[in-house]
């Protein structure tokens, strides 16, 4: 990615400051408040919507709506079936596919560790890494802040997250333990179908997310398979463990938007992310900068379109009213209740509303160059850019039943 000739317009290199600020009072988000995977199992305000969740869904169902119909509910849920319901979910460390010990395969007996410099290092791991199927890959000095402070299973399983002098990575009954010497991560982006999402949030658009998490289960535990198997130290993780969007900003994918997502050039915010950290000695990438902050001060398409209004329209700030957002860190600050609400009592499943409105959510080509380089180097257009993909009628949601209806495999 990014070879053509106008990306060199609009992506600048941040080596010394990355798009985002931290202040000190920032601290270790602990995953229990996680509202995936963390409040909906302890707290007592959101315990009991997964059981409404399932009248939702019926209800909905019922009422028979193109996009809403038991077909597209079945989509959603088969498409993760692979990441989520094999021993495993997106969210669980040191499960299933993220095992932190081998699935097999090891370095042969009475063969040395590969050896070769960093820069051979990673050449090699965005190969496989692009092999099993990610886009975007880089590599980044492993900052402990992105690390949660505490693990978080659905089975209210809670264990501290710590570093230690140890050989290899391993679960204790109160802590999960990473090496000192695993010190570089290897980021990953997969890219979401752009047309799948814009059906979203209807279930039959959510299916994508889905499927794009049952594609990360393949590529983490492939990419930590073969950095065993080259003598070193893996773990893969998609959701759990650590923050993927600061990772993903420090190896140059993009910067965060408004609406709490990675903005790519590529992609938009239509991606998923995931990561292995390793004890392979790695040549590192840097953060870039392409205009998003800006353009996102002046444009609400997200904010907007939300379905439950937890994208604020205001200016970032410090503050934060939710125990799911991380303190110190200066951003439009989600309400993440009010988001996950919506899910089980809206939808009855995810939603991404906020990623099919995103302006940048574009299928790569020429007019979506462009467009980031008048982002990039003239910001002052930035209204009129905005205001040009409402009049071309973008971001708007689509009648579920084209799917149904294509007569190829074509979404």
């Amino acid at each position: 990615m990014r070879k053509s000739l106008l990306s060199r317009l609009y992506i600048k290199e941040s080596p010394d400051k990355p798009p985002y600020q931290i202040d000190g009072t920032y601290r270790r988000f602990d995953q229990r408040n996680n509202l995936t995977v963390g409040r909906p199992g302890w707290d007592e305000e959101f315990k009991p919507l997964l059981r409404k969740s399932v009248e939702v869904r019926v209800k909905t169902i019922k009422a028979d709506r193109a996009g809403y119909q038991l077909k597209d509910y079945s989509l959603f849920d088969a498409g993760g079936v692979s990441v989520f319901r094999l021993g495993n979910a997106i969210n669980h460390s040191n499960r299933g596919v993220t095992s932190w010990s081998t699935l097999g395969n090891k370095l042969p007996p009475g063969v040395e560790a590969w050896q070769g410099s960093p820069e051979e290092a990673v050449e090699m791991v965005k190969r496989v890494a692009r092999y099993f199927g990610a886009r975007l890959v880089g590599a980044i000095p492993l900052d402990r802040n992105y690390i949660y402070s505490h693990a978080y299973w659905s089975d209210g399983t809670h264990k501290e997250i710590i570093f230690a002098e140890a050989e290899k990575p391993e679960e204790t009954e109160t802590q999960l333990i990473v090496p000192e010497k695993m010190r570089w991560v290897i980021v990953m982006g997969i890219p979401m179908d752009i047309d799948m999402m814009d059906y979203t949030p209807s279930p039959l658009g959510c299916a994508e997310t889905r499927i794009t998490y049952s594609k990360m289960g393949l590529i983490v535990s492939g990419v930590a398979e073969f950095v065993r198997g080259i003598g070193y130290n893996a773990i893969p993780s998609i959701n759990d463990l650590g923050l993927n969007i600061p990772m993903a900003i420090d190896a140059g994918f993009g910067e965060q938007g408004r609406n709490g997502k990675l903005i790519t050039p590529e992609y938009g915010p239509s991606l998923r992310l995931c990561k292995v950290i390793t004890d392979l000695p790695l040549s590192r990438d840097h953060p870039i900068r392409f205009g998003v902050t800006e353009f996102c001060e002046v444009c609400m398409k997200c904010a907007d379109e939300c379905p439950a209004q937890a994208i604020p329209h205001g200016e970032r700030t410090w503050s934060r009213d939710s125990l799911s957002c991380s303190q110190g860190h200066f951003t439009w600050h989600l309400n993440n209740e009010a988001c996950r609400k919506y899910w089980d009592l809206g939808v009855a499943a995810n939603c991404t509303s906020c990623v099919r409105s995103c302006p940048f959510t574009k299928h790569p080509g020429l007019v979506h160059e462009l467009a980031c380089t008048f982002v990039s180097n003239f910001p002052i257009l930035d209204p009129l850019l905005k205001d040009i993909d409402d009049w071309l009628g973008y971001g708007k949601e689509k009648d579920g039943s084209r799917f149904w209806n294509q007569q190829d495999f074509g979404v």
